[in-house]
């Protein structure tokens, strides 16, 4: 039983490891209207933790992630950008931990992941309505829903739509070389 624990807190703490150097070196925009809406490959490692090990996993994962990504002086949002993010993929690998249980197989993946993905997508409506006017203190009601609609949601979609691909591609290849996590 220990040994079975200790096992997966060593794999949670390398993938949480990957995850912050993937964050920090393969962070990119996705809308260019909005260049500081910046996508990585860091979200990667931590739903494999998420789909392997659990949702609180996933979590625990995204937190050392960002409080790496946050120490090493990434990120231009600063801590208030660091939250940001962690509220979004630590909602997105919590319901695709939740869904999947470690069962990998195409159905449950793409169900939990696309209902990981509206998740996200929508709790980051409420996240925006209080952060943006931290970051943006002049900015209307009217702007902000505006943003909110046009720019974010669609980045959200979009952010764990490309997370998806590549995490359950990733998971099927682990799986055909019969890698066990």
């Amino acid at each position: 039983m220990k040994r079975a624990k200790l096992r997966r807190i060593i794999l949670a703490s390398i993938l949480a490891a990957l995850s912050f150097v993937l964050m920090r070196f393969t962070e990119f925009p996705l809308i260019p209207s909005a260049p500081f809406l910046k996508v990585s490959f860091g979200d990667i490692p931590l739903l494999i933790g998420a789909v392997y090990l659990g949702p609180w996993y996933g979590v625990s994962i995204a937190l050392v992630k960002d409080l790496l990504f946050l120490a090493s002086g990434g990120g231009g949002g600063g801590p208030l950008g660091v939250l940001v993010n962690f509220i979004a993929i630590s909602t997105f690998a919590f319901v695709v931990g939740i869904v999947v249980k470690g069962s990998i197989n195409l159905k449950r993946l793409i169900f939990g992941f696309v209902l990981g993905t509206i998740a996200m997508a929508a709790v980051m409506i409420p996240v925006n309505l209080w952060a943006v006017p931290l970051f943006l203190p002049n900015v209307t009601h009217s702007y902000l829903i505006i943003y909110i609609f046009k720019v974010n949601i669609p980045f959200n979609l979009l952010e764990g739509a490309i997370d998806s691909v590549i995490t359950i591609t990733t998971l099927f290849a682990l799986k055909r070389r019969n890698v066990r996590l």
